[in-house]
């Protein structure tokens, strides 16, 4: 590489696509809301008799402190009860709307601070996902081998969650990591494990949009997926809406100048397993008490463990002379840290390792307030955020019908969040009659 010439980073571009990102994200929070919508109605009812019996007598006792002040000496019992009584009434009616008007402003605080939370979540998950896609491609090319990568990125990411732990940086389990726990994380760890290298390995085949546009298609092999072997239920209208996803992946990767049918199976092979992770991880907090970062370390950990002797047996042969010749080749093609600094092969592999870790891991916080379902239409968004980021820096050029199809898989998944949390209004009614 020349030089002289400017050096393009690609932070900004990042940081301004998942913020706006995250904005379009935030369209998958009403999911949750309304499905916990449901349990309110019961618990206001039990707390309005509390208030109306103890807020008469306070009243009462208000006014008739205030006509035994010193200006009040004097008046009979007969001139004062007439005006105590409106008094006091006047006063109960005025407390009862100051408590009306606080029991209305609570949810209205909680569900701000609930959006800000999931919102910053959602943020810093596009964000560290753009980053970590760009440098996971950057470094398959230099050192192309999807098993063993893979790995590295997991072990690193397993690590750092030990030490945080030993640390007491992060509060770790209480009891710690018991055999039943290992035992309960194995499916959804292997889930994580197949989806993870995977992944790596359609970035290996094919452009980092292409794999992304592919992965769009998760909400839909969700549905199906939760309604064959986990018992969920879905409207017709709900399946309606998967037709323009479906449809947009399937013209977008045809269209695909660089197609690569490694890429599109790899790419689909992580769809199936990226939505049984999500499905079996929400039932995991239900059955071992761990949810978001000890939820995703324990995986991380498992999933390593796994993933060892499976690295080492398909690439295990290739690892020493892969190490050796990777700087040179990450010199040759001029391949900086942020597009700024010469960090060399290790640093880079680690730093990139990093940012898989918390972009999961933050990415398992934002599951710990969503649904399976509204995860996924957030993981959706974040394609967009990453195509975006992935064309702006590798400059790999979208025929207008794959632009065009990929907007409509998008648009597709704004459809589906909008009538599935119709439906969740709609039974959380239903519930709340049933009661």
């Amino acid at each position: 590489p020349d030089p002289k010439a400017p050096r393009r980073t690609f932070g900004p571009i990042i940081t301004t696509m998942a913020a706006i990102g995250a904005m379009s994200g935030l369209r998958a929070v009403p999911l949750a809301r309304a499905a916990a919508s449901a349990k309110q109605p019961a618990v206001a009812g039990a707390r309005a008799p509390v208030m109306q019996s103890t807020a008469a007598p306070q009243g009462v006792r208000l006014a008739s402190s205030a006509f035994l002040a010193p200006g009040a000496v004097g008046l009979t019992r007969r001139s004062v009860a007439p005006v105590a009584s409106r008094s006091s009434r006047m006063v109960v009616k005025a407390e009862a709307a100051s408590a009306a008007a606080v029991e209305a402003a609570e949810p209205e605080k909680k569900d701000n601070a609930q959006t800000l939370k999931v919102g910053l979540y959602i943020f810093g998950w596009y964000f560290l996902n753009a980053v970590f896609a760009i440098m996971n491609k950057k470094t398959l090319a230099v050192f192309p081998y999807p098993w063993i990568l893979s790995w590295i990125q997991i072990a690193v990411g397993a690590v750092f969650m030990l030490v945080m732990w030993k640390l007491r940086i992060f509060k770790p389990p209480e009891g710690g990591f018991t055999k039943d726990m290992f035992k309960a994380l194995i499916p959804t760890s292997f889930y994580h494990m197949v989806a993870h290298v995977s992944a790596c390995a359609s970035y290996k085949f094919g452009s980092v949009s292409f794999m992304q546009v592919v992965k769009a298609g998760e909400p839909a092999i969700a549905v199906v997926l939760l309604s064959l072997f986990f018992g969920r239920k879905y409207s017709w209208k709900v399946w309606l809406t998967l037709i323009p996803i479906v449809g947009g992946v399937a013209i977008g990767s045809t269209t695909e100048i660089n197609f690569s049918m490694a890429a599109f199976l790899c790419a689909m092979t992580s769809n199936v397993t990226s939505a049984l992770r999500a499905a079996t991880s929400k039932d995991l907090q239900a059955d071992t008490g761990l949810k978001g970062i000890n939820l995703y370390g324990g995986i991380a950990i498992v999933s390593g463990i796994m993933l060892l002797p499976l690295s080492l047996l398909v690439e295990g042969s290739q690892m020493g002379a892969a190490f050796a010749a990777a700087p040179a080749l990450m010199s040759a093609k001029g391949t900086l840290l942020f597009g700024i600094w010469n960090a060399g092969f290790m640093a880079y592999l680690i730093i990139g390792s990093m940012f898989y870790h918390l972009y999961n891991q933050t990415a398992y916080q934002a599951l710990g307030e969503l649904t399976p379902l509204s995860h996924s239409v957030a993981n959706t968004v974040k394609r967009v955020v990453i195509i975006l980021a992935s064309v702006a820096v590798f400059k790999n050029p979208i025929t207008p019908v794959g632009q065009a199809s990929a907007a409509v898989a998008i648009l597709g998944t704004f459809i589906y969040s909008i009538v599935s949390q119709k439906d969740k209004e709609e039974a959380a009614k239903l519930a709340a009659k049933a009661e």
